[in-house]
């Protein structure tokens, strides 16, 4: 049916019409293809206007346009028992106020079974086709990981993609802990997939999450996955770099990884500190050196190599200094004694003893006759007492025996570095919250049950909630407390907190030989491998099992 350009409305309005009431299909417009009937109608106009004029008291009568609904594109089949719902969903589609709603309703009834979920998510990302930022706010992790489960992944990929343009970690998150819950039950090609790129997506700024969705794709990881594995390791090499700086540096980095090619600007206090965080960690050889190197200022990169090239430079001679003084240290080897020379007796002659004998009476009798004649008495009285007699070592200054010899000063044991590092540790974090102070205060002269509820975070004054909760428990691990009871509480309270690489690389920090919570950090690491095996990756529990074993001499 063709109608002409001005009627375009009157034409879209009926085909609409059309679809939406099949049994109107009879009913059909004249063609206006052909001049004649063209003019035959201007000429029926023309009568209609002429009789209207000379009956000026008759009045026409205008209908009410029907109310048209809009029209959905061709939408897929749904079981009998979703088409109520499905309906109310159409009606509400473009009713803000009362799409949210519908859109809840459909949810609860077509994924409680798994076998309606497949058609439940086509249906739903062509019925919001236009509107799949509206679809992306509305959808919840749940019904997704049930879509993953029955072996669809329409709705999921289309969500996350918008999550994902739109920046919204919080939600990513969310299905990123759902996956590594779940991903035992699911290892499809398309779910390694969607596990791969939010490994890549979260890799900056929720670096433990990341890891954990990496360890769990990597064990059902095909060769076809291999490219997409790669960039995930990468990305997940460059989270590893900056996972020790501020969130905020973290989020920073998060946009400008992934946008290269644009000239960002390095002038503000944030950019300028977000560079000095940088500095102190990146190695300028590791692999994921390229993504920082393709956004930093090049005056900057020149820096950090010249730098790294200094560091290695001392590096080597500082272990070739090393290596000189370990050879002084190593005791000489003795030269080998000389064989004894072999004496080769000669006989004596009696004739030639003859003079010496005789010399030998004569002298002594000189002697006695010295002593007998001398003034002097060489014997000493018992009142005398005895001269200290001087022993000389060869090389060495004299040592009078029986005089008291000082000690030699005991030179004190360096401290070891993980001691000054906690320290200073200590330190900074008592700077930054003061208030937590009295509290600490308290806990070191306190038992456990006095604090059992404060530490636990069910209290009123610290909940869990609060993010001051989190740093007592740091304090409490970098000046352990007295009471052992407490001591011992401690490290389990973190490990229930949050089961993640920042408290494996605080845990590495502390267990030292003379380390006072060294001990209980270890059983720490033994049992959360037991109650919580679930949520550490195999890598994760390889370094606590690391823990548990290393060797250390508690105080």
């Amino acid at each position: 049916m063709a109608v002409p350009a001005s009627d375009s409305s009157t034409a879209s309005a009926t085909s609409m019409e059309l679809q939406l009431f099949p049994e109107a299909d009879e009913q059909t417009l004249p063609a206006m293809h052909s001049e004649p009937e063209a003019a035959e109608t201007e000429t029926l106009e023309s009568e209609a206007h002429e009789e209207i004029k000379q009956e000026p008291d008759r009045q026409e009568v205008v209908e009410p346009a029907p109310v048209i609904e809009a029209a959905f594109p061709e939408l897929p089949p749904l079981p009998p028992e979703l088409k109520n719902v499905a309906r109310t969903l159409e009606r509400m589609l473009n009713d803000p106020a009362q799409r949210q709603g519908a859109f809840a309703s459909f949810c609860a009834a077509a994924y409680v079974k798994p076998e309606w979920a497949g058609a439940a998510s086509e249906y739903l990302t062509t019925l919001f086709e236009d509107q799949q930022d509206v679809l992306a706010e509305m959808t919840r992790v749940p019904d997704l990981i049930i879509e993953l489960g029955s072996g669809h992944y329409t709705l999921t990929f289309m969500v996350a993609s918008r999550w994902a343009a739109k920046a919204d970690l919080a939600r990513l998150t969310r299905l990123a802990e759902a996956l590594i819950a779940t991903q035992s039950k699911m290892n499809s090609p398309e779910v390694v997939d969607l596990m791969l790129a939010l490994t890549t997506s979260l890799a900056i700024s929720r670096y433990s999450r990341a890891e954990q969705l990496l360890a769990a794709a990597s064990a059902h990881a095909t060769e076809d996955e291999r490219d997409a594995l790669d960039e995930a390791h990468l990305w997940l090499g460059a989270g590893g770099i900056v996972r020790g700086s501020s969130q905020e540096a973290r989020d920073l980095w998060d946009v400008r990884l992934r946008r290269p090619r644009v000239a960002w600007t390095w002038s503000s206090p944030e950019e300028c500190s977000a560079l000095a965080q940088l500095a102190e960690c990146l190695d300028p050889k590791s692999e994921a050196a390229v993504l920082f190197q393709a956004v930093v200022p090049a005056c900057w990169w020149s820096l950090l190599i010249a730098r790294s090239q200094e560091g290695a430079a001392y590096e080597a001679s500082l272990a070739a200094a090393k290596a000189v003084a370990h050879e002084r240290s190593q005791p000489q080897e003795e030269s080998p004694q000389e064989a004894p020379k072999t004496v080769v007796r000669q006989p004596i002659i009696i004739w030639r003893a003859v003079p010496f004998f005789i010399g030998g009476i004569v002298g002594a009798w000189a002697l006695a006759l010295g002593i007998w004649a001398g003034p002097y008495d060489l014997v000493r009285s018992s009142s005398e007492t005895a001269a200290p007699v001087v022993s000389m070592v060869p090389g060495a200054p004299g040592i009078q025996q029986g005089v008291p010899v000082p000690a030699a000063p005991v030179e004190k044991a360096p401290e070891h570095p993980n001691e000054i590092w906690r320290k200073e540790q200590a330190a900074s974090l008592a700077a930054e919250v003061p208030e937590l102070r009295p509290w600490v205060e308290k806990i070191e002269l306190g038992e456990w049950p006095q604090f059992e509820a404060l530490l636990s975070g069910e209290s009123p004054e610290l909940p869990k909630d609060n993010p001051n909760y989190q740093k007592l428990l740091l304090w409490l691990h970098l000046d352990p407390p007295s009471n052992a009871e407490i001591r011992s509480q401690v490290p389990l309270l973190l490990a229930a907190l949050r089961q993640d690489s920042t408290v494996i690389e605080l845990w590495e920090k502390l267990v030292y030989p003379g380390s006072l919570n060294a001990k209980d950090i270890q059983e720490a690491a033994l049992r959360t491998q037991h109650d919580s095996r679930d949520a550490w990756s195999p890598t994760q529990r390889a370094l606590l099992n690391r823990i548990v074993a290393a060797g250390v001499d508690s105080p």
